[in-house]
């Protein structure tokens, strides 16, 4: 069990926090320079190839063996093409090569399931409640159209990557993420592993950097 922001606060020396009206002003351990890329990935007779969302044109990919080993277990059997959300180089000649991989799914929503102005995602492992951190704050929706939010946070960053997030000004929500490969239940891939506390129950999850810069 991971201990409570109340059992941190005499470790919190060195370690971002932030209190702000809105959201955590943070990207989180492993951030790249490189170009958020999100489509199809397609593998086929040895060759590998990314269509980005929205253009029909394929570019051809240089397969990381992350990527390799993250397709092998993420694709159903005889499914040659997934959806994919990396940070990637792309290459003069037009070729992408992957520097992280933060999703990969070959059963959600792919391209439509976007969410532009959100900072973090997660949802849990059976998609039974979902979680948004963007600048209004921390939005939660669980079972039975149970709503939480949007409200302010406070958010922390610890040395080995992970963060919190809760509700300032009260103990409503409190989310924790952790650097760590997530998998649900579908078999779809996101990069961080999800604990959330919402009136005190514990929630299990995945989570996964969005694509807004705050």
């Amino acid at each position: 069990m991971k201990p409570s922001l109340k059992l941190l606060s005499p470790l919190l020396m060195g370690i971002a926090v932030s209190t702000i009206p809105g959201c955590a002003m943070l990207q989180g351990p492993g951030s790249t320079s490189g170009e958020r890329i999100t489509g199809l990935l397609e593998h086929r007779e040895g060759e590998w190839w990314m269509a980005r969302c929205g253009d029909p044109d394929r570019v051809e990919l240089r397969p990381t063996e992350r990527l390799e080993r993250l397709f092998e277990r993420v694709a159903q059997p005889g499914q040659t093409a997934i959806f994919v959300d990396m940070e990637a180089d792309v290459r003069r000649d037009g070729t992408v090569e992957p520097l992280q991989i933060l999703r990969m799914e070959s059963a959600g929503e792919g391209c439509a399931g976007q969410q532009p102005a959100t900072q973090w995602a997660a949802n849990g492992l059976h998609h039974s409640w979902s979680l948004a951190i963007a600048s209004q704050g921390i939005q939660f929706t669980g079972e039975e159209s149970e709503e939480v939010g949007p409200v302010s946070i406070i958010s922390e960053q610890l040395p080995d990557g992970s963060m919190s997030f809760r509700s300032e000004r009260d103990a409503t929500l409190e989310l924790w993420l952790y650097p760590q490969d997530c998998f649900d239940h579908s078999g779809d891939f996101k990069h961080y592993t999800a604990t959330l506390v919402v009136k005190g129950k514990r929630l299990s999850g995945c989570a996964y950097k969005s694509s807004l810069t705050l």
